[in-house]
């Protein structure tokens, strides 16, 4: 069985980035993404999970604005980059 792990994007107004860092702990990401959204420039973030080598495996764990955790039951879809 593969390693999951958990990578933490940002979006600004002029780039929809890219995966900043990846943890091996849902906690770490959590708390880097919360922190990275509250700063400037940085429209939001999210985390996601994954297992290492394994297609499919994606899931959309958590979406912040302003160190604020959004609801999954907002509108946007919880990766920006889907």
């Amino acid at each position: 069985m593969s390693e999951i792990v958990y990578s933490v994007h940002a979006t600004k107004p002029d780039d929809v980035g890219g995966i900043e860092v990846v943890f091996g702990s849902e906690g770490e990401a959590l708390e880097y993404a919360r922190s990275r959204s509250t700063d400037h420039r940085v429209l939001s973030t999210s985390v996601t999970s994954f297992r290492v080598g394994q297609l499919g495996t994606r899931k959309p764990v958590a979406w912040f604005i302003d160190g604020a955790e959004q609801p999954r039951s907002f509108t946007r879809r919880l990766y920006p980059a889907d």
